[in-house]
């Protein structure tokens, strides 16, 4: 039985494709924003989210994230959120504190 039909549907501008194919061709950009542009390229060409998330070994949940990010905000939306991960372990203006003062307790 086919899958059903994804609910998003993303049609690239020129732009928009020009940009998502550099990055996803990139070697000085981080990883994660490669996978991200590959993910919605692949995607708006018509390949599921199943067959992305295996040709990318992601889960396709999320791949469905990414893409529904993208649809949403388009470019801003391959952004990391702020606040994201591990916060700093020292203040950021830690070499003018003293002390205790300079380390965050954890």
């Amino acid at each position: 039985m086919p899958s059903p039909k994804p609910s998003v549907e993303i049609v690239l501008s020129p732009e928009e494709r020009a940009t998502l194919e550099q990055r996803s061709r990139s070697l000085v950009g981080g990883h994660r924003d490669v996978v991200r542009a590959k993910m919605v390229l692949m995607f708006a060409d018509g390949v599921s989210f199943s067959a992305i998330a295996r040709r990318l070994c992601r889960q396709r949940d999320v791949v469905r994230t990414w893409v529904g990010r993208f649809a949403r905000s388009r470019l801003d939306g391959l952004v990391d959120k702020a606040g994201r991960g591990r916060k700093p372990l020292y203040s950021p203006g830690g070499d003018r504190l003293r002390g205790e003062a300079r380390v965050r307790a954890a």
